[in-house]
């Protein structure tokens, strides 16, 4: 289909496509012009799965040396966030405990002093409402 019709007898071979072409590295990026390795399919079959097997156990060591070291960091990292954990939990009791102790002790104002406590809520919502009217 895609054969030369020259007939002055120069080449009877095809012409050559694009499926045809054997793939060239990209050689633009690399430093100092240093050429790109041969592409796969130059190199044979027997030597391509030896490195790939070679790669592949090199892949793994690498990443079990990894995971060695970072077990012990995580572990650690896990402790410090439980540590944290229980400071935080403590914390929060505290906290709850002294709004507790807030709450009762302004009741106790509270009915200790109703008119006080009448004139001061007053005073505080006047305060807001003059705040709320100039904010618009």
């Amino acid at each position: 289909m895609n054969q030369n019709t020259h007939t002055d007898g120069l080449s009877d071979v095809p012409w050559p496509t694009s499926a045809d072409r054997m793939p060239v590295p990209d050689t633009s990026m690399l430093p100092n012009g240093e050429q790109a390795p041969a592409p796969a399919a130059m190199v044979e079959p027997v030597a391509a799965v030896g490195l790939l097997k070679t790669a592949v156990h090199g892949a793994h060591d690498t990443i079990d040396r990894f995971a060695e070291r970072a077990e012990p960091v995580v572990q650690q990292l896990g402790e410090r966030l439980s540590a944290a954990e229980e400071a935080v939990v403590a914390k929060t009791a505290q906290l709850r405990e002294t709004r507790d102790a807030w709450v009762e002790s302004l009741r106790c104002t509270v009915r200790d002093n109703p008119l006080s406590a009448i004139a001061a809520a007053v005073a505080v919502g006047a305060l807001v409402t003059r705040i709320a009217r100039v904010t618009r």
